[in-house]
C-alpha cells in the first residue's frame, strides 16, 4: 500500500510539472520568448575560451538588450540566476582549454560572492562584464605563453591542481597516469619549461598567496595545509619567490583585495 501511494504521489507531481510546463512554453510562444540554441548560448563561451577580447567586447554590448525567459518576479534575482549559470559554463569552459582548475573555480567562487551583494540590476550586468573580460584577459594570456599541452601532461597538472594540500611526488604522478616517472619528468619539463617540483613549489605558493590575501589562516596553518615541511620552510620559499615574507604580502595585499568584495 505504501508503495502504491509513493507511486501516485510521485505521478501527481509529475503530472503537474507537465502542466505547468505546457502553460510556461504556450506563454513563451505568446511572448516572442526563445530560448537560444545550445550552439547559440556555448558561443558566448567559445571566444572566452579562445581569449579573443576583441569578439567578447563585442557579444557583451549585444548581451545589454538580450531577452531571456523569465526565472524570477524580481528583475534582480533574474540577473543573478543568469550570472550563476553563465559563469558556470565559463569556468569550466577555460579549465578545458588549460587554465588551472583551482584558478578557475577560486575565481568562479570570488565573482559569484562579489555578485551576490549586488542591488541592483546595473550592478549585476557590470560585475557580469567583468567576470567574462577577466576570464578573457587570463585566456588571452594563457594561450599567448603555453604551448601545446599532451593530454598526460595536463593530466599531471590537474592532478597537482586538486592535491595542494598534499605532498606530491613524481612518483604520485606517473602511477597517476601510467607513465614512468624518469620519463614523465623529462616530458613535463620538455613541455611546460620547468622540472615537475618546480612547477608543484609554484602552484602551492600561488595557492598560498590566495590564501594570504583573501583569508585569515596563520602562515604555520598554510604551510601545514599546503604540505610544506614546516612555516620557516614555506616562509624561505615564499620570500626567494615574492621578494617579501609571507607576513609582509599579507600585510601589502590583504585588506586591500578584501574591501574590493564587500
Amino acid at each position: 500500500m505504501g508503495r502504491n501511494e509513493d507511486k501516485l504521489q510521485n505521478e501527481n507531481v509529475f503530472s503537474k510539472m507537465d502542466s505547468s510546463l505546457s502553460q510556461y512554453l504556450f506563454e513563451n510562444r505568446e511572448n516572442r520568448v526563445v530560448h537560444p540554441s545550445l550552439n547559440e548560448e556555448m558561443g558566448d563561451f567559445i571566444p572566452v575560451r579562445d581569449g579573443d577580447i576583441k569578439t567578447v567586447k563585442k557579444n557583451l554590448i549585444k548581451h545589454r538588450s538580450r531577452v531571456f525567459p523569465k526565472l524570477s518576479e524580481s528583475p534582480v534575482l533574474q540577473r543573478k540566476y543568469l550570472f550563476v549559470s553563465s559563469i558556470t559554463s565559463c569556468c569550466r569552459f577555460c579549465i578545458e582549454a588549460g587554465m588551472p582548475a583551482d584558478e578557475s573555480y577560486g575565481l568562479s567562487d570570488l565573482y559569484i560572492l562579489k555578485m551576490d551583494k549586488c542591488q541592483t540590476v546595473d550592478e549585476v550586468t557590470e560585475v557580469y562584464e567583468e567576470m567574462m573580460l577577466d576570464y578573457t584577459r587570463r585566456m588571452h594570456a594563457l594561450k599567448a605563453k603555453s604551448v601545446q599541452l599532451s593530454p598526460k601532461v595536463i593530466a599531471c597538472m590537474n592532478y597537482i591542481d586538486n592535491h595542494l594540500h598534499d605532498r606530491i611526488t613524481v612518483q604520485d604522478l606517473a602511477d597517476e597516469v601510467e607513465m614512468n616517472a624518469s620519463w614523465l619528468s623529462t616530458v613535463f619539463k620538455r613541455e611546460v619549461g620547468v622540472s615537475v617540483s618546480e612547477y608543484i613549489r609554484s602552484r602551492k605558493l600561488n595557492a598560498a598567496k590566495h590564501l594570504l590575501t583573501f583569508n585569515e589562516y596563520s602562515c604555520t596553518d598554510i604551510a601545514e595545509y599546503l604540505g610544506f615541511a614546516n612555516e620557516s620552510h614555506f616562509s624561505t620559499l615564499f620570500t626567494k619567490e615574492e621578494g617579501m615574507s609571507p607576513k609582509e604580502y599579507r600585510r601589502e595585499h590583504f585588506q586591500k583585495h578584501f574591501s574590493k568584495l564587500r
